[in-house]
Parts: structure tokens; sequence; C-alpha cells
């Protein structure tokens, strides 16, 4: 049997796509072991999905000066690059796939040294930092949003972003409007904040919502999930105002295809997988970058939708309330929603449906596996 370890973690954006991936080699009959930071978030999905792993003690690359912070970087370095070598060197892998978390560096340079090939994947326009060194022991790197700067333009392969298995299955708006008791008549929005959820977009939407209201302006059906921490406030604050009975607010939900489906547009951040999820639905949105996101990326991803049409992008600054409502009400015309929607047909990026499918048979075909063999 042909083994790979992934190595990935730390967000959403980095780890998904690496388990889509893993799902669909795991399927192929390939022994998979994934390699995550002490500690991850993702813990609790790769053990409901029976996929094992390892936790690596590894640490960000420090973004500051102080010289205790850049001596820790260096010590765990180096001691997850040999905790890497003894990994491999039990686990026997043909391959090994890094998704873009700073686990992937010491894997890929354990690898490389082992003489193993060497895949990477990167979901967003910029490259990340261990990507970029991570890049240097790549026999490929596959990416999913065009890359405003290329450093392995001879290595590199668009391939598309990875999809959750749940993102496959096919909805129309009317049959999840119905399973979500919604009105089929309403317009509605769907508001996001990434994982983690955003107090800034929490805030501004509800104040945007409030001044309709005041206004007695047309208000749009709403779904904001807010994030777990911001949950309870925010929910006090519509009910005080009276407008939970123009939607619904929650701190999470597992089922998001069937949001999707039952929403006409989106207002959310811009990473990677909202990228790729926008892109499956096809939903014009408002996309507000997080301003603080590493080489400005999720900017970089919103332009690969706004600049074909399909999305609007507002800058996330003390001026977003004002932004965002100027913004909602354009949005609120049917002919703005239809000619979005219809943008997307421009967009030259392969299937994310399609994305686990292609990485998983290249990588096969690299490593010159047969089922059964």
């Amino acid at each position: 049997m042909k083994r790979i370890i992934i190595a990935g973690g730390g967000t959403g954006g980095h780890f998904y796509p690496g388990l889509s991936i893993a799902l669909k080699l795991k399927s192929k009959g390939i022994e998979i072991l994934f390699a995550v930071k002490k500690n991850d978030i993702s813990l609790e999905t790769l053990k409901e999905k029976e996929i094992p792993y390892v936790e690596i003690d590894a640490v960000s690359f420090p973004r500051g000066l102080n010289p205790l912070s850049h001596f820790r970087f260096m010590f765990k370095l180096f001691s997850s690059f040999f905790y890497s070598m003894r990994i491999i060197k039990d686990f026997a892998p043909q391959a090994v796939l890094g998704t873009g978390s700073y686990v992937s560096f010491p894997m890929a340079a354990a690898a490389k040294i082992k003489k193993i090939k060497v895949y990477l994947h990167e979901s967003n326009s910029i490259m990340g930092f261990s990507n970029k060194a991570a890049g240097i022991f790549a026999d490929k790197i596959f990416y999913g949003l065009p890359l405003r700067e290329n450093l392995f333009p001879n290595k590199t392969v668009s391939a598309g972003i990875p999809l959750r298995e749940e993102f496959e299955g096919e909805i129309t708006k009317k049959e999840a409007r119905e399973k979500l008791n919604f009105p089929q008549n309403d317009f509605i929005v769907l508001v996001l904040g990434g994982s983690q959820g955003s107090a800034s977009i929490n805030s501004a939407f509800y104040k945007t919502l409030l001044d309709l209201s005041y206004e007695n302006k047309q208000l749009p059906f709403f779904i904001h999930i807010s994030g777990k921490n911001n949950y309870a406030q925010l929910k006090e604050s519509y009910e005080k105002a009276g407008l939970t009975n123009r939607g619904i607010i929650l701190p999470y939900c597992e089922n998001m295809p069937v949001l999707y489906c039952a929403a006409d547009a989106v207002i959310s951040r811009s990473g990677s997988g909202t990228i790729a999820e926008l892109c499956r639905y096809k939903k014009p949105a408002l996309l507000i970058p997080l301003k603080t996101a590493a080489g400005d990326h999720q900017t970089f991803n919103a332009m690969a939708l706004s600049s074909k049409g399909c999305a609007m992008i507002i800058k996330d600054d003390e001026f977003l309330f004002e932004k965002l409502k100027q913004s909602i009400e354009k949005f609120l015309t049917l002919d703005n929603i239809s000619a979005m929607k219809k943008a997307y047909e421009r967009l030259d990026l392969p299937s994310n449906l399609l994305s686990a499918e292609k990485i998983s048979e290249e990588i096969i075909k690299d490593i010159g596996y047969k089922k059964n063999s």
C-alpha cells in the first residue's frame, strides 16, 4: 500500500483543502497520515473522519523583533524538522503534501532530504510564508486562485481549492428555503465573518439594518452567522431593536450549503475557503477583507472575483458602516444581483468541486500507484 503524509492545519483555509484531498486519496486506497501543530483546531475533525494524525510542536515565524521570540522559533523549527525526519522514517511515505501551515515547512524539508516527493497546495492569491519557504523543496505546487507573484512558475499547476464533501450535493433555492422555513420571495442576504466571526462586520451590518428600519426603507431578510464569541450580545441587540422578524442570527452553522442556496447574496470576509464556496454557488458578494491578513492576501483573493464583476470590495475601516449601508442599498436591486451572478461565467478558474480529484490523481500518477498495489 502506498502512503502519503499531509501537513496542514492552524486555520480552516489550510486544513480543509488538505482534508478533502486526504479523503479522496483514502477512498482510492492510499494510507494517510495527517501532520498538524500541537493542539490544533482540526483534531476533533480528524478523529471524526478516522484519519490518523501526529502533532508537531511548531510555531509561526515571529513578526516582531523580540530576540527571545526568534530564538524560540528557531529552536521549535529545528526540533520540528528532526521530529518530521523520524515520522517519515516510521511511516515510510511515497509523498508529502503541505497545505501552507507552519508544520508544512519542516515536513517538506525532511521529505526532500529523504528523497521523497514533495507537493504543496496554495489556496490564496498571495503565497504564504510557509509555502514560499517550502517551495524550493517542492516537486509540484498546486494553486487555487491566480497567484499575484508566482515564484515557482516551472512547478505550479492550476488546480482549484478543494471543497469539503458536503458541498458536492445539489439543492434548489426553493428547496433550501422550504427546509429553513424562510420566505420564498424575499431578498435574502447571508452574513459571514470568517471562522472566528467578525466584530466589525457584525456591528456594521446590525447598524445598517437599524438605519434602514428607522428610514422605513426596504429591509433584506438576513441570515447572520456571528461567531460564538459575539453571538449572545448581538442576538440581544437584534431582539431589542425588533429586527428578529426579518431574519435569524446563529453562532455557527454546520449546514452551510443550505444557507448558501437559500441566499441571494453574501456579505463576508474573503478567505480562500469562502471564495471557493462563493464560486461553487455563484453568489454575488460584498467582500470585506480582513485587514490583518498576512500579505493582505484577503484583498487579493477578493480581487479575483471583483475584477470580473462577481463581487464588490469594501475596506474594513472606520467608515465600514457607511460604506456597507450604501452598498447594500445598491445590492437590493435585481439588476445588480443578476449582473453579478452572470459575471461568474467569465471566471477562468478550475472547478473547486473537482479540485481534490485532480490533485489526488496527479499525485497518484507521479508516485506510480495502481489500486491494490
